[in-house]
């Protein structure tokens, strides 16, 4: 078998090239590249390969890009320290990914996993370009739930707001359904959310402008809000937070 390596750090190139040949001594890696136009020009000389390790960070841009400008069949293994949350959607086109620093097991499992199926599955480029575009968003589009022993993927649009409980933090849809997440309430306020659709209103609420449907004067100056979905308790903006709540009602 022939794979391609595309990764722009030569260490970690050497390190999964070395990897490679510990699985598997039969397996060939035809060349190393570490730029997109050198994949583009790769794949447009017809350089056959079975595999691809694709990192997705180049020295020149996303490899993403790569599938935009020329046409690529061969299955293609993500190489990438990308959260892997912001990537369950290549498993829906038979994509795998491998999160770096890369763990020999799970490359095994993945070069076995291609080997048992020996599949060549179309590259979907909506999807990746879609992927390109939630990767440069500083804000997390979708959120990845557990309900049972099933997962579902939450658009942002669809969540009404977030509720701690202690240590727990829970996702609600606009639905009323909820989900237990893996995320504190400060990275959610800070890091994963857009400040002008989410606020939060104490420490126990971060809502979304959309599901606001009143407010009202509260005693010592705070604002009672009723939401839709109906929270289990209160609702409550903390005092010294009511200006900028009004202030981000007004942007």
């Amino acid at each position: 078998m022939d794979v391609l390596i595309v990764e722009d750090e030569p260490l970690a190139s050497e390190r999964l090239t070395e990897l490679i040949s510990q699985c598997d001594a039969s397996i060939r890696v035809r060349d190393t590249l570490d730029t997109v136009e050198d994949c583009v020009e790769f794949f447009a000389k017809e350089n056959p390969v079975d595999l691809v390790f694709l990192d997705i960070q180049l020295s020149d841009g996303i490899s993403f890009e790569i599938f935009s400008r020329i046409e690529v069949d061969t299955p293609v293994v993500f190489t990438t320290a990308y959260d892997q949350y912001a990537l369950q959607a290549f498993k829906v086109n038979s994509i795998d990914y491998l999160l770096k620093p890369i763990n020999p097991t799970e490359l095994e499992a993945a070069l076995q996993r291609f080997l048992r199926q020996q599949i060549r599955p179309a590259v979907d480029y909506r999807l990746l370009q879609q992927m390109h575009a939630r990767l440069n968003s500083p804000y997390q589009s979708r959120f990845l739930v557990k309900s049972g022993n099933h997962y579902h993927s939450i658009s942002q649009s669809d969540i009404a707001y977030f509720q701690a409980d202690g240590k727990v933090v829970y996702l609600v849809t606009k639905e009323a359904r909820r989900y237990v997440i893996d995320y504190t309430m400060e990275r959610l306020e800070h890091d994963l959310l857009p400040p002008e659709s989410f606020f939060r209103v104490n420490r126990t609420f971060i809502i979304s402008i959309d599901t606001i449907q009143g407010i009202q004067n509260y005693a010592n100056g705070r604002l009672k809000l009723t939401l839709q979905p109906v929270a289990e308790q209160d609702v409550i903006v903390s005092r010294e937070k009511v200006t900028f709540f009004k202030a981000w009602l007004n942007s």
